[in-house]
C-alpha cells in the first residue's frame, strides 16, 4: 500500500504546479486592445487610423478636423487615432476601414502602437 500512496503523492506533485502554470499563462499574454476605423495616413512603416469618422471625408478634412469629428461622435476617448508600426504598409491603402488588434498603446497624441493583426472589413 506504501507504493501506491507514494505514486499518487508524485502524481500530486506534477499535477499541481502543472495546473498552476496553466491559469497563470493567460495573465502573461498583455491584453489585446482592438480599434475599427479608416486609415487615414500611410508612411512605410506604418499606418494612421482614426475611428468614427466619415470616409467622405478622408482628404477633404484636415487632420485636426479629423480628430475633432471622431472626438465628437464618441464619448470613448481610448483608440481613437492611432499610429501602428506594420510589417509592410504597401498591402493598404488610405480610406480602408479596418481592424486592428494591438497589445501596448503609448499615451501620446496621437497614440502610436505595433499592430499584432490586422483585419480589413466593409465599411459599417
Amino acid at each position: 500500500m506504501l507504493p501506491y500512496r507514494k505514486s499518487i503523492f508524485l502524481s500530486m506533485l506534477l499535477v499541481i504546479p502543472l495546473t498552476v502554470a496553466a491559469g497563470c499563462g493567460s495573465s502573461l499574454d498583455p491584453t489585446v486592445r482592438a480599434q475599427e476605423g479608416y486609415i487615414v495616413d500611410i508612411t512605410e512603416e506604418r499606418i494612421y487610423v482614426i475611428s468614427h469618422i466619415d470616409p467622405e471625408d478622408i482628404g477633404e478634412l484636415t487632420e485636426q478636423e479629423l480628430l475633432d469629428k471622431s472626438a465628437d461622435n464618441t464619448e470613448d476617448r481610448d483608440l481613437i487615432a492611432v499610429w501602428y508600426s506594420v510589417d509592410s504598409a504597401e498591402e493598404f491603402e488610405v480610406g480602408q476601414y479596418i481592424e486592428v488588434r494591438s497589445r501596448e498603446v503609448l499615451d501620446s497624441w496621437p497614440q502610436q502602437a505595433e499592430a499584432a493583426g490586422i483585419r480589413i472589413l466593409d465599411s459599417p
